[in-house]
């Protein structure tokens, strides 16, 4: 989408663990910007959400009309029992962007014009902010989707370098043997640090599973299936909790 909300399963998407963890990047990664994303979700007020609908598609006019320097996405879930709520998602800026994306944002009376037309609906919001994990994503330009599948894994306290070189152990093996999917991962900023694995769909079809499973790849990979399941099994060790959604891209709300 083309458009920003100033007051998010994927998601999508699609979140280093807490406080810490981002001091730790900034001294690990000193010669690397860090690049962001940024999540809200909308839940509305009980009967409300066409009118909130409604009201986002003005707001949406609005902030174009600014030339807002973001990119937003719109997306709305589609499995699970909370399905009334609207996530709304932007990425690829710097920290240094959050300041000069406020002043914008002020200067200009988005949150106002927010607050005439589309607050009244909301019951209540949620606010995440993450660390987009480039090096060990496939998205790049030009991806075509109408779905994001978002996996969202808990880490058990102790396990982040663990989960780091396992992470990039399986991105590497899925790059190299050209596995038919792009996926990214970012990791959340603050809550229980989660890591988060998008992946974006054209239609249902694409979601189903390819003629090669990834375990069969990772064996291939690494010369024998023995090591393959090992990875495997380390990497599902490290969360104390995975869960995952599938979020339709709302493209109505986005033009």
């Amino acid at each position: 989408m083309k458009i920003s909300i100033g007051s998010v399963a994927a998601l999508l998407l699609f979140c280093l663990w807490s406080a810490n963890v981002v001091a730790d990047e900034h001294e690990s990664k000193e010669s690397k910007q860090e690049m962001l994303a940024e999540m809200w979700i909308m839940v509305p007020k009980a009967g409300k959400m066409e009118e909130l609908e409604q009201a986002m598609r003005e707001h949406v006019k609005f902030r174009r009309s600014k030339e807002d320097p973001r990119e937003w996405y719109f997306y709305t879930p589609v499995f699970g029992h909370k399905l009334d709520r609207i996530g709304v998602r932007a990425g690829g800026f710097t920290w240094k962007d959050m300041d000069s994306y406020r002043d914008w944002a002020m200067k200009e009376g988005i949150t106002d014009h927010w607050q005439k037309t589309a607050d009244q609906y909301v019951d209540h919001y949620h606010h995440y902010l993450s660390i987009e994990d480039d090096e060990n994503s496939h998205w790049g330009p030009g991806v075509e989707f109408n779905y994001v599948g978002v996996t969202t894994y808990t880490p058990k306290a102790g396990h982040r370098r663990a989960i780091k070189e396992d992470m990039k152990k399986m991105a590497d093996a899925a790059k190299a043997q050209d596995w038919p999917y792009n996926w990214g991962f970012s990791h959340s900023v603050a809550g229980r640090g989660e890591l988060t694995l998008a992946v974006p769909y054209k239609d249902w079809s694409a979601m189903a599973p390819p003629e090669q499973e990834f375990a069969e790849l990772l064996s291939e990979h690494m010369g024998n299936e023995e090591d393959a399941m090992a990875l495997l099994e380390s990497w599902g060790s490290h969360f104390e909790e995975i869960s995952y959604n599938v979020w339709a891209l709302r493209r109505d709300l986005m033009e």
